[in-house]
């Protein structure tokens, strides 16, 4: 089924970049079966790299991810999707010992990440032209909107933690976000949870929100010191808000809970009875805290993560010894990191025996990726050298070399296997080879057929007088829009709000503003084209 080849390439490209060791194919048999169960998942250490950000996973765990699925009645049962215990410890990667083989390795995972995305991209820009794939994704569109109308969300038990002992060796930091509860569920009009009737006109979604805090502590105690089981016991035994008031967090905002309803018309575009979303935010008192240590904290930190990231590429020559009485080996660091780093690289790159090392590595990488696109089983053989010449190449040259492949193959008029094309654009890709072969004249027929859409097929001037004579225009609101209509109305909802900011820990406070009662609506007319926003406010 088309739903669930779309749902196991999700999990496997999400889960395959953050979880160690996950079985791609026991997932696909769990998901096929109805019901995919993911238990004491381990998250892997470069799991934020694609964030670009000097931290890594010190401790990462997955407690449960479960995915039920009826495919057999598939409109008329919910699905349910539940994330429970998450926890996550991350530190400065200067706090990890340097490990080559390890970064090596992480290095070509993030490479290889890296281009598959531009791969992706590519297809889905060549997808763009062809109207039958159009139709194609409008369909799944469809069947995930009908899926989502019956889906019931669940997350519980999250906790986000960072730790730095690096900015301020004498006075380290953490931070952390937690949350206890998350719920999306379906309900009736009356906002009770059931599975949504196939001939209701609206559907409705209740979403709750429980426990969500979060704390910044100066000169804190240090979960990153201990091995990695127990520093989870730690982060879990810290998520509730009564243990972490034990624990002494510094909240930046206690911990607070939300409700919110939510009713959507997805007939909107002829239906103009109820607005295509109407939203209800419902919030219990809202405390936020800063104090003078963390606002030193804060900024010290965002000074110390760009020094950290400029460090980066001379990590690994860096001591293990303090700078205190071994300057010679300190001196000795700057001195080959420079030299590593910065000079080597350029004096060489200018080389002509390196200019010429270089253009037969990309020649051979150019051939090999050439072989590999025409044929449909590439071997182990051609698989492995292609990984082995993209370890001695950059990005930008193997994107060139792979597009200099692709157009070389094509005139040629060898047939090209790419990994998501299907069947009948392969076969058609196949005819077009076949006319190549034939002759020019193919060619230049094949050539002169416009397939864009309608935008390629008219001229500016052209679609100009088109708009002019049916009296269209691409900027102006649709015209069969009731000018009353409101297309979005949320509702926010505050019962208390107090920002206090003192000069230490709970005491000599400085200013603390409360507002009594904060409630807000904005709603969108897109027939008159107009926003309106009414918020009326008490200042206690």
């Amino acid at each position: 089924m088309v739903f669930e080849s779309l749902v196991v390439d999700v999990l496997n490209r999400f889960l395959g970049d953050y979880v160690v060791n996950l079985d791609c194919s026991q997932l696909k048999l769990a998901i096929w079966g109805g019901d995919a169960v993911l238990r004491n998942l381990e998250i892997k250490e470069n799991a934020l790299s694609q964030l670009d950000i000097p931290f890594k996973v010190r401790a990462g765990h997955i407690g449960r991810l479960e995915l039920k699925i009826p495919w057999k009645n598939l409109y008329t049962q919910s699905v349910e999707a539940t994330l429970d215990g998450v926890y996550l410890l991350i530190v400065p990667t200067a706090s990890i010992k340097y490990d080559a083989e390890k970064e090596e390795k992480q290095l070509q995972e993030a490479r290889q990440r890296e281009l598959q995305r531009i791969e992706e991209t590519k297809q889905k820009a060549a997808e763009q032209e062809n109207p039958d794939v159009e139709k194609q994704d409008t369909f799944v569109e469809k069947l995930v909107t009908q899926v989502i109308k019956n889906l019931q969300v669940k997350i519980s038990n999250i906790h986000v933690r960072y730790e730095d002992d690096v900015t301020n060796p004498n006075c380290p930091l953490s931070f952390g976000v937690s949350l206890k509860n998350l719920s999306l569920q379906t309900c009736d009009e009356k906002w009770n949870p059931r599975l949504l009737d196939e001939n209701s006109r609206l559907f409705f979604k209740l979403v709750q929100l429980d426990n969500l805090f979060a704390y910044w502590n100066v000169d804190s105690l240090l979960f990153s010191n201990h091995n990695a089981e127990e520093a989870l016991q730690c982060l879990q035994s810290s998520i509730d808000a009564q243990n972490s008031l034990s624990i002494s967090h510094d909240f930046i905002f206690r911990p607070i809970s939300a409700a919110a309803k939510l009713r959507m018309n997805p007939r909107s575009d002829v239906d103009f009875s109820s607005p295509k979303v109407d939203l209800m935010v419902h919030l219990s008192e809202v405390a936020i805290e800063l104090n003078r240590p963390q606002y030193i904290s804060i900024l010290g930190l965002l000074g110390s993560v760009d020094l950290m990231s400029r460090n980066l590429p001379y990590r690994k020559y860096r001591p293990e010894v303090q700078v205190h009485r071994n300057a010679c080996i300190w001196w000795k660091y700057m001195i080959t990191s420079v030299l590593e780093v910065d000079v080597k690289p350029r004096l060489q790159m200018w080389s002509w025996q390196h200019i010429r090392i270089h253009r037969q590595t990309i020649k051979c990488y150019r051939e090999l990726y050439k072989n590999k696109i025409t044929c449909k089983k590439p071997n182990e053989d051609l698989l492995k050298a292609l990984k082995g010449t993209e370890k001695t190449l950059d990005i930008f040259n193997i994107t060139l070399a792979r597009q200099q492949a692709e157009v070389e193959a094509s005139k040629a008029g060898l047939r090209i296997f790419r990994p998501g094309l299907k069947m009948e654009e392969e076969e058609s890709q196949g005819w077009l080879s076949w006319m190549w072969n034939m002759g020019g004249e193919a060619e230049s027929e094949t050539k002169e057929v416009k397939t864009g859409g309608f935008d390629e097929l008219l001229t500016y001037a052209e679609k100009s007088k088109l708009y002019t004579a049916i009296g269209y225009s691409d900027t102006a609101a649709n015209p069969n829009l009731p000018k009353n209509f409101e297309d979005m109305k949320v509702y926010f909802h505050m019962e208390r709000l107090s920002v206090s900011i003192t000069d230490n820990k709970d005491k000599d406070e400085i200013i603390r503003l409360t507002v009594g009662e904060l409630k807000s609506t904005l709603t969108q007319r897109p027939g008159a084209q107009a926003i309106k926003l009414h918020s009326p406010a008490q200042l206690v």
